[in-house]
């Protein structure tokens, strides 16, 4: 087994007769990207050598299995892959290379995991992607955010203060700073 799959990697010093034009990623990838509050983008990048491995641990074709996309609720947990609030599954076309997720929940974490159902409903994961937190939709309270809004707006409303002459070689204090200390 483990021969099949390092020739599918190859180890850049043997030259075949009949190199393959076809590039292999070694390793595969799942990333989640927030595109709106409530839509989520998965990607990944497809390997042969997760497909290869299934087939042959479960000894069955890659094509019978169904690839499948978790998504798991996470917020405010420590993710073993077992430990989620709730996942929900969906069926996706593993060589397309990314999914869009509809209809996440406002102030939550989720984590995405790629795999395969097998036989009896079993998953078996490939990938896991990073954790992604959903904003809020709701202020929880608005006036502290309309203060921190005004303090804001008052200061990019400020002219800032230039010093008309400037060495990079000297230090330079408040002139009214020194004016009071002098008294």
């Amino acid at each position: 087994m483990i021969n099949e799959i390092s020739n599918l990697k190859g180890d850049g010093g043997n030259i075949t007769n009949n190199p393959s034009t076809d590039f292999i990623p070694i390793k595969g990838e799942l990333a989640a990207k927030l595109v709106t509050p409530r839509k989520l983008l998965l990607f990944w990048e497809v390997s042969e050598i997760p497909k290869k491995m299934i087939e042959l641990f479960f000894n069955l074709s890659f094509e019978s299995l169904i690839p499948v996309v978790r998504i798991y609720d996470v917020t405010d947990l420590v993710f073993t892959g077992k430990n989620a609030h709730h996942f929900f599954e969906i069926a996706v076309p593993y060589q397309k290379g990314h999914w869009f997720i509809k209809g996440l929940v406002a102030n939550r974490s989720y984590v995405a995991e790629l795999g395969i159902t097998i036989s009896n409903q079993k998953f078996f994961p490939l990938y896991r992607s990073n954790s992604i937190q959903t904003p809020m939709m709701e202020i929880p309270n608005g006036t502290e955010m309309n203060h921190d809004l005004i303090q804001l707006k008052q200061h990019e409303e400020q002219s800032p203060k230039w010093i008309d002459h400037v060495s990079t070689y000297s230090y330079y204090v408040d002139s009214k700073n020194m004016e009071n200390i002098n008294g």
